[in-house]
């Protein structure tokens, strides 16, 4: 069975002849328009869809952007917790620190955080060949504020005085609460004598005091006792030491300033110190 000559071909032939006949033409013509539809609803399928795959990726993309925005406003949201926790917990860890740290009344260094500073300073002392030397204060009469004006003036008494010794220290100096109205001061690199300068001026400033919050007859004033650290005798002796030329001071009248020597009263009278 012969093949007829491709639709193409048969139109030209026809096209080019001109005794061909009208009948033939119009069937080629005919079937070659049928083609076309044919041909063009196909291509308009598959525009349509292509169209619609495109509308669909375009859909998909958008809905991964959306996601993808979601996403990246819940991180935000994260990272502004986070943020603010690690605020908070840095805050609490801060607060607990002082806590930890310092008096609560008075605000300055406590017996923990002093004890852990003597112990630096010895280890700068031994490394460097430096000095250092220590003072015990106590508040005269004391108790005499507390059953006379009551316990809210002694705690004002104690929050006055603490800020007036830590506002006449040196930079470098240190000063905490070691125990009741009883406060240890570390001089940085002092001998005695002239810790013993250091001291009475905390006591001169504390006699300057005034507040409308304590009476005049209840003035407070500190009794002071000096002396030098030196790694022969080591903390503890040194700590006594102190508290000697304290109980010397409170002896001797109060209000003044007593450097430890050799002679002081004997380490067993260091707990009998007069209120």
């Amino acid at each position: 069975m012969n093949t007829p000559p491709p639709l193409e071909e048969r139109v030209e032939a026809l096209l080019r002849t001109a005794s061909g006949g009208a009948s033939e033409l119009h069937a080629a013509l005919g079937e070659l328009y049928d083609r076309y539809r044919t041909q063009a609803r196909l291509l308009e399928r598959i525009t349509r869809i292509s169209d619609l795959f495109q509308r669909a990726e375009r859909d998909r993309g958008q809905s991964y952007a959306e996601k993808l925005e979601r996403k990246v406003r819940q991180i935000e949201k994260i990272v502004r917790i986070s943020d603010r926790y690690q605020l908070m917990l840095h805050d609490l860890n801060e607060r607990l620190t002082k806590i930890s740290t310092h008096d609560e009344l008075t605000g300055l260094p406590n017996r923990r955080f002093m004890q852990e500073k003597l112990q630096y300073e010895i280890a700068r002392t031994e490394r460097q060949g430096s000095r250092f030397s220590i003072a015990l204060a106590d508040i005269d009469h004391f108790k005499r504020i507390n059953d006379s004006a009551g316990h809210a003036c002694g705690d004002a008494v104690l929050q006055q005085l603490a800020e007036c010794l830590r506002s006449n220290l040196r930079e470098y100096d240190s000063c905490a609460r070691w125990g009741g109205e009883e406060f240890l001061l570390l001089f940085h690199d002092c001998n005695q004598e002239q810790a013993a300068k250091l001291a009475e001026r905390m006591r001169l400033a504390v006699g300057q005091l005034e507040s409308s919050q304590i009476p005049g007859s209840l003035r407070p004033t500190i009794s002071l006792g000096v002396t030098e650290y030196s790694p022969s005798k080591g903390l503890d002796q040194a700590l006594c030491e102190a508290d000697l030329a304290l109980y010397r001071a409170k002896a001797e009248g109060r209000n003044r300033v007593v450097v430890h020597c050799a002679e002081q009263l004997p380490d067993a009278q260091a707990g009998n110190t007069l209120p």
